[in-house]
């Protein structure tokens, strides 16, 4: 599927009216030229939600939770950007376009989600029926009821070769519906014999994996006795990978309305049984190690991640794995906890064994990321001996390099430091020295103004900065200024994002505050801009910002020229002037004089 024009997005940002969306689920008091409610993003008793109706922007002055009519849908319904963007489209009565890609990814046959809701039903249905006495009984002894199997759709599979067939009609005749089935794992091809097929699933439990829109993508499978394996997967296909997708998401999502923490477990059943005593907020990998693409997705819809394992050498070995993924991921508002079950135990046997309330006391007493690595390393060294200190400086060095904030990174260090009787300076040193450290993941080479970082705004000039900020907060006054390309010959990053923002007015003049941020969503500049553009500045004069930063480009203007002038004077010193930068020398000696 291609991407969605740029075009389209700002078109849908300036027809929709931010206030009227936020409304609707959270009310809005009017305040001034702003609306106002408490923050819904964190628990609070005065309201710091400000929502502007001219800028089409929130911020929470609380929390610093903030974006425009997309970000809010991202946020508050758990949304993914292309879905929130639908979302929009569809209340206004719109279809989102795609754009032609040139890559050589095959493109998705939507049929496909339908074949397979098809199967999900006819399984469902088998387990009402006289074939599936086997498996209710085999989920009652489970301890599931059937508000939970219907919840997640479970079913069964005869134990048959032909099931499939049976249900969609002879292939003999359909070698397009037959290929569909190949390729989305339900049937397989018989070797040696490309003409005869079987179904991929037999005499099992089914539990169909939905993707984060509902859609059935895939089966695991469950053996009723003991047979091997006893848990079958699909394969990957082009609606299903594996490492990306979560068993049991979409029902948490649903379950709840704010998923302030996410459970991740191992198993289907382990989810299952979780939800089956209240506990609807667990989801499990797909007989996957817990991946980077995991985290993201998780993180996109809770701040706070318990991940649950086994208290051997083993689970600390899974956790100490699923850390190398998380760590990058860390930042403020950001946090994972490890659950460590006793020996022999599971989620499922657990909750069955202590219930629900001490189950979710166990999951609060979770460790978290730091006291875990603190504790886990420690272990591995003497801590009675100076070499013992030292190994264990070098033994968390590689989990130092892979955090990324700098507030995380400085408390880990610190902890890692006093346990060590190390000075933290020496540890500082050490790292210093990594590449890791140095630069930063998908930095680009060549500049584009999305890769700039946030500091150099902080640190840029001030004229340039509040010039940014009188844009951000109204686009429109952008539209006064016709030639500025000589911003690009000033040496610094801040006035090419100043550039960039009077280059992206001029060519969309309606954007509102809200959709020109929107160029920079996904960016590390983004927060930043964010913060520029829901500035109160107590400076601010009403009704003076068009001649604010009429002054600012000025000031800028006069920079710029004093700069060619000195660039110009080096080079009559050092080799001669040609007869039109000579005029141009003078002209600009002229103006620098007035």
């Amino acid at each position: 599927m291609g991407l969605i024009p740029q075009h389209f997005i700002q078109d849908l940002l300036n027809r929709v009216d931010i206030v009227d969306l936020i409304d609707s689920r959270v009310p809005l008091k009017k305040a001034g030229a702003n609306y106002k409610a408490c923050c819904p993003f964190h628990g609070e008793k005065t309201p710091s939600f400000n929502v502007s109706q001219s800028k089409q922007f929130y911020h929470c002055f609380g929390c610093g939770m903030n974006g425009n009519a997309i970000s809010f849908l991202m946020e508050y319904d758990r949304l993914e950007f292309p879905d929130a963007v639908e979302e929009l489209a569809i209340s206004l009565g719109l279809e989102v376009p795609r754009e032609e890609t040139n890559d050589n990814k095959p493109k998705i046959d939507n049929s496909l989600y339908d074949l397979m809701s098809k199967i999900a039903n006819y399984y469902s249905q088998q387990l009402k029926s006289a074939n599936g006495k086997e498996a209710v009984n085999y989920l009652k002894n489970r301890g599931l009821s059937g508000e939970v199997a219907k919840e997640f759709g479970l079913g069964v599979v005869p134990d048959a070769w032909d099931s499939l067939e049976k249900l969609f009609g002879s292939f003999a005749g359909n070698h397009k519906l037959k290929q569909q089935l190949i390729d989305c794992g339900m049937l397989i091809q018989k070797e040696g014999d490309s003409s005869r097929v079987y179904d991929r699933f037999r005499g099992r439990i089914m539990f169909p994996i939905k993707d984060k829109r509902g859609r059935v993508i895939a089966f695991g499978g469950r053996v009723m006795g003991d047979g091997e394996p006893k848990y079958l997967n699909s394969p990957e296909t082009p609606i299903f990978h594996k490492s990306n997708e979560l068993y049991g998401l979409y029902q948490a999502r649903k379950s709840n309305r704010n998923l302030s923490r996410i459970l991740i477990v191992e198993g289907y059943m382990d989810v299952v049984a979780l939800a089956q005593f209240g506990i609807t907020n667990a989801v499990a990998t797909l007989g996957t190690a817990t991946t980077a693409a995991h985290l993201q997705q998780l993180f996109r819809t809770s701040r706070e991640l318990v991940l649950c394992f086994d208290g051997d050498k083993a689970g600390r070995k899974a956790a100490l794995k699923a850390l190398e993924h998380g760590l990058p991921q860390l930042r403020e508002g950001r946090e994972i906890k490890l659950m460590f079950l006793p020996d022999g135990e599971d989620p499922d046997s657990m909750v069955r064994k202590v219930g629900k309330d001490k189950f979710e006391q166990l999951v609060e007493r979770s460790h978290s990321t730091f006291e875990f690595l603190l504790k886990y390393l420690s272990g591995q060294v003497d801590l009675e001996s100076v070499a013992g200190r030292g190994q264990l400086v070098h033994l968390a060095k590689p989990y130092l390099e892979r955090i990324t904030d700098p507030v995380y990174r400085d408390l880990f260090a610190q902890s890692i430091a006093e346990t060590s009787g190390l000075a933290i300076e020496k540890i500082e040193s050490l790292l210093s020295g990594s590449e890791a450290t140095k630069t930063a993941p998908n930095t680009q080479p060549s500049f584009q103004p999305q890769s700039i970082k946030p500091r150099q705004i902080k640190t840029a000039n001030k004229t340039v900065q509040l010039a940014i900020t009188l844009l951000l907060q109204d686009p429109k006054l952008g539209l006064r200024f016709k030639g500025y390309d000589w911003l690009l010959s000033l040496d610094s990053s801040a006035t090419k994002i100043l550039h960039e923002i009077l280059e992206i007015i001029h060519k969309n003049p309606t954007l509102s505050s809200g959709a020109l941020l929107e160029y920079w969503r996904g960016k590390p500049l983004y927060s930043r801009l964010a913060e520029l553009a829901m500035t109160e500045r107590e400076e601010k004069v009403q009704g003076q910002e068009a001649q604010e930063l009429s002054d600012c480009i000025q000031k800028l203007l006069k920079d710029a020229r004093n700069h060619r002038l000195d660039s110009l004077q080096t080079k009559a010193t050092a080799e001669g002037l040609s007869s039109a930068e000579k005029a141009e020398y003078q002209q600009l000696l002229l103006l620098s004089k007035q």
